[in-house]
């Protein structure tokens, strides 16, 4: 990892993705078996970080979050502990200059995880303390006034920014909860697709066979393009029309072992569809956010 960060990749000059940087590693002869011992090792150093922090050992934390970030530089939070690291040591060390360096890291933390809360609050913080250093040079008389504010300010930034993370928190897991109900139906999807060929073989060279088959395609062509997954699941619902219509129909003409499984094979797919059709619906509903409901 050493290596790669002499290249300069790991300080912004080239994006390359997480997978990308493995790549790379292991050209240079890392294995699975360590990166796999790095990625610990560096979740390790965030552990390390945040127990440093806890305990006020300021400059450790710093450390830490450095080592971790130098081993895996996509760990989520290494980020922001630094900057809360500088805007501590600012704060019980009186200098100014690591306030600078909190907010500049706060600045970069937000860049990459506009939800970090250490981020949020360093910026926040470090603003206010910015003025009122300013304050200080100034000697204004109004200084216990102005320090008062100034913690109301902290106060009120603080609570906006825990809200707006709530908030941020609270729509991604209702996203998170939609997407993986909406895999679930489009998997629902594909068992149904996945019966058209039995379907398709049932039908012959007459006029109505060819009139299903023709309304067949026409869906399955429609399927074919970049779909919303409302439009997708009518199409769906109407493909699941029309072979159960096919397969009745066929059934009334010749009843046989075949077409009684492939009944029982549509409606359980039918089934599923409309099973995971109520899922989806309930996330959505679950989750406040504004999406069209099946």
């Amino acid at each position: 990892m050493l290596s790669v960060k002499e290249m300069g990749i790991l300080e912004g000059e080239i994006d390359i993705t997480k997978e990308e940087l493995k790549e790379i590693s292991q050209e240079l002869g890392m294995t699975d078996e360590g990166w796999d011992y790095v990625m610990r090792e560096a979740q390790k150093k965030i552990t390390l970080a945040q127990s440093h922090l806890k305990h006020k050992s300021y400059r450790e934390c710093l450390k830490s979050a450095q080592e971790a970030l130098l081993l895996n530089p996509y760990i989520l939070g290494a980020r922001g502990l630094q900057a809360k690291a500088y805007l501590l040591i600012a704060i019980n060390e009186e200098d100014d200059n690591f306030l600078k360096k909190a907010r500049k890291q706060a600045e970069v933390t937000l860049e990459k995880e506009s939800t970090d809360r250490n981020a949020i609050e360093v910026m926040g913080t470090a603003s206010v303390k910015g003025q009122l250093v300013n304050l200080e040079k100034k000697k204004n008389p109004n200084k216990k006034l102005a320090i008062i504010l100034g913690m109301i300010v902290v106060g009120l930034i603080g609570l906006v920014g825990v809200y707006f993370i709530a908030d941020g928190i609270k729509n991604e897991e209702g996203n998170s909860k939609i997407e993986n109900v909406e895999k679930q139906l489009i998997s629902a999807f594909e068992k149904q697709d996945a019966l058209v060929s039995k379907v398709k073989a049932l039908l012959g060279d007459n006029s109505k066979d060819q009139t299903d088959l023709k309304k067949l395609e026409n869906i399955l062509s429609n399927l074919k393009g970049d779909l919303s997954i409302k439009d997708r699941y009518d199409l769906e619902v109407e493909l699941g029309e029309t072979l159960s219509e096919i397969v009745y129909r066929k059934s009334a003409e010749n009843d046989s072992k075949t077409l009684d499984d492939l009944r029982v094979l549509l409606e359980g797919a039918e089934n599923r569809i409309k099973t995971e059709r109520k899922n989806y619906n309930d996330a959505i509903l679950n989750s406040g956010l504004k999406i069209e409901k099946l």
